[in-house]
């Protein structure tokens, strides 16, 4: 046989303490707790979720279901004698229950209402036999209880179900006290304090009753020293100094340390079963999003069902809420993980700005006969352009392929350069963000952005493919075009960080200088009739440039697809890369060699 050691016993006491505390939470409680609302509901420094469900589980006075805790009594067979069912809930709470609090219990368990057993139970709890009176509306079991009906020390020992060599050995152990009627507490702190090991109370008792003779009274020395904050008695009907609640809780502490850093055990994942989210969970999922006006469900299912993200049940769990949401009209899905209360989007953002909406490319014809600006099939494109035309700097709202597109790499932030339409409209183009950084469903996804402290409600469509509502964000920024700013995840679904610190793109960043020019060639193109050609000229004068750069400044100009910058660049003699870079230049010597013939096969058909 195996003894148990101080340490084991130090364990299994600070156990019945958390377990007591734990069902005296939940006796009497209209519904099932949640383990969280258990823990709370025990208020015990330094225990964790898994520590209060390795306690309760293994203890038969609890039962789970829906992975939520009530006494186990609850789900018993209730065809059992009502006294006995009565009884063995006034031994699992270990100390004196109100009558209140067991007519509640006893409601749930038999389903009838909680007034019939308040009439009903003093009659059978005056059964001095099986219980007692403790005073304040409260009753214990009689079994706790000394049984002096004799005189004679041995019979009271016998009547007590205690053993002589019980009492021999705690006689040992404990120190002589001196018993007084009216100083019980005293003497019973004394004996909890500085016995070696916890006394029974019944023991604690036949040393008083040997004293007090015809002066001890039971039941007025089980609530005297019940009283006493000095004491306590657990759940074995033992005898605990006050003191020793230090005590457990360091050790429940150092459990509960243990427990985190191991791994979950098969039979731990197996007793939990698998995540489903129920009735009662889903109307307090709803009752969650409608308050906070969103919620991911890492939030919910770390709230409601109790389930990290870390755990093993966690795909599941994530799975049923899924399921449990997808037709639920109060509520309305956000993206990612994200669902908040149901609400009307502002109009605009279901639109695409008039000043973002290319027209259809027209071919311009000089009264000579001369044709320009005429696009061609993407087989016709020199250089590099049959890659660059997917560069995400070169395309825009309404002029982008997105299945083609060569996005940045996804992770936690991504990096955006702003052009000067966006920044007049407030918005930014979806071919700069990877598809997964927001997720391609569903058609609006509603985002916090944080910027200095200050937080802005944007919202990203995937239909029209913009970000809306970012106006107020773009005030502080001065460039013409191509200032750097990054979005950036933060811990939390939904919420990012719009960080912009001065960084401005080399490709399209336009300073105030170069605007100037540039919107003074808009003036001419706007008062002249001039095809795009000739501003590409203009733009490019005796300088090299690259794609991207050349379809923004162009755009400044006169709105049009990289496309048709795209075939321009490749249908004239006058126009080509300088050697091997990526740099297109205007050859002032070749212009009057006019279009490339071998180009004509490539032109696009109406």
């Amino acid at each position: 046989m195996n003894t148990l050691t101080k340490a084991d016993i130090a364990r299994e006491s600070a156990r019945r303490y958390l377990a007591d505390k734990a069902f005296l939470s939940l006796l009497g409680k209209s519904q099932a707790a949640k383990l969280r609302q258990a823990m709370k509901g025990v208020d015990v420094e330094g225990i964790n979720m898994r520590l209060m469900r390795d306690v309760m589980s293994e203890s038969d006075r609890f039962e789970t279901v829906d992975r939520r805790w009530a006494p186990s009594a609850r789900y018993g067979d209730i065809h059992r004698p009502f006294e006995r069912v009565l009884a063995e809930l006034v031994q699992h709470a270990g100390v004196p229950v109100l009558l209140e609090t067991l007519a509640q219990e006893l409601a749930q368990v038999y389903g009838r209402p909680a007034e019939y057993y308040e009439q009903a139970l003093p009659r059978i709890l005056s059964d001095r036999e099986k219980f007692f009176a403790a005073g304040d509306g409260k009753y214990g079991l009689a079994s706790w209880l000394l049984e002096v009906s004799s005189d004679d020390e041995d019979d009271v020992i016998f009547d007590s179900f205690l053993s002589a060599s019980q009492v021999e050995e705690f006689t040992e152990l404990c120190p002589v006290v001196k018993w007084e009627a009216g100083k019980i507490a005293d003497a019973a702190a004394s004996l909890a304090k500085d016995c070696k090991e916890q006394i029974p109370f019944k023991i604690a008792a036949l040393f008083a009753w040997r004293e007090l003779g015809d002066d001890f009274d039971p039941i007025d020395f089980y609530c005297d020293v019940l009283a006493d904050e000095r004491v306590m008695v657990l759940s074995d009907q033992k005898l605990y100094s006050a003191g020793t609640v230090k005590e457990f809780t360091k050790t429940l502490a150092a459990m509960a340390a243990e427990l985190a850093e191991l791994p979950m055990e098969a039979e731990e994942e197996e007793a939990e079963g698998p995540i489903t989210v129920t009735e009662t969970d889903m109307e307090e999922i709803v009752a969650m999003i409608v308050k906070k006006g969103s919620a991911s469900a890492e939030e919910l299912l770390d709230a409601v069902l109790e389930v990290g993200a870390e755990e093993s049940g966690f795909a599941g769990a994530l799975e049923s809420l899924k399921a449990a949401l997808q037709n639920e009209d109060r509520v309305m899905w956000l993206g990612g993980t994200r669902w908040g209360k149901v609400e009307k989007f502002p109009d605009e953002i279901n639109e695409v700005p008039a000043s973002l909406i290319l027209s259809p490319s027209v071919p311009f014809e000089t009264p000579e006969g001369d044709v320009y600006d005429q696009e061609l099939e993407e087989d016709g494109f020199d250089g590099n352009l049959k890659s660059a035309i997917y560069d995400p700097l070169a395309e825009d709202v309404t002029d982008e392929d997105p299945a083609r597109t060569m996005y940045q790499p996804n992770g936690d932030s991504q990096r955006c350069v702003l052009k000067y339409h966006h920044k007049i409209e407030g918005t930014f183009p979806l071919c700069q963000i990877n598809p997964d950084f927001f997720g391609v469903e569903p058609e609006i996804i509603p985002i916090t952005l944080i910027d200095e402290g200050k937080r802005k409600t944007c919202f990203v469509n995937n239909t029209t493919r913009l970000i809306y509502g970012l106006k107020d964000l773009y005030k502080n920024i001065t460039e013409v075009s191509g200032a750097v700013f990054k979005i950036e995840k933060t811990s939390k679904p939904g919420e990012y960080r719009f960080v912009c610190d001065g960084e401005v793109d080399p490709m399209l960043g336009i300073d105030t200088n170069r605007s100037l020019e540039l919107l003074d060639l808009k003036s001419r193109f706007e008062s002249t009739d001039m095809p795009v050609y000739d501003v590409i000229i203009e733009i490019l004068g005796k300088q090299g440039m690259e794609f991207a750069r050349l379809v923004n400044e162009v755009n400044i100009v006169k709105r049009c697809s990289r496309l048709l910058v795209a075939s321009i660049l490749s249908s004239y003699h006058a126009l080509h890369t300088r050697g091997k870079s990526d740099q297109w230049l205007f050859d002032e010597k070749k212009a009057s060699q006019g279009f490339n013939k071998t180009k004509k096969k490539y032109i696009k058909k109406d």
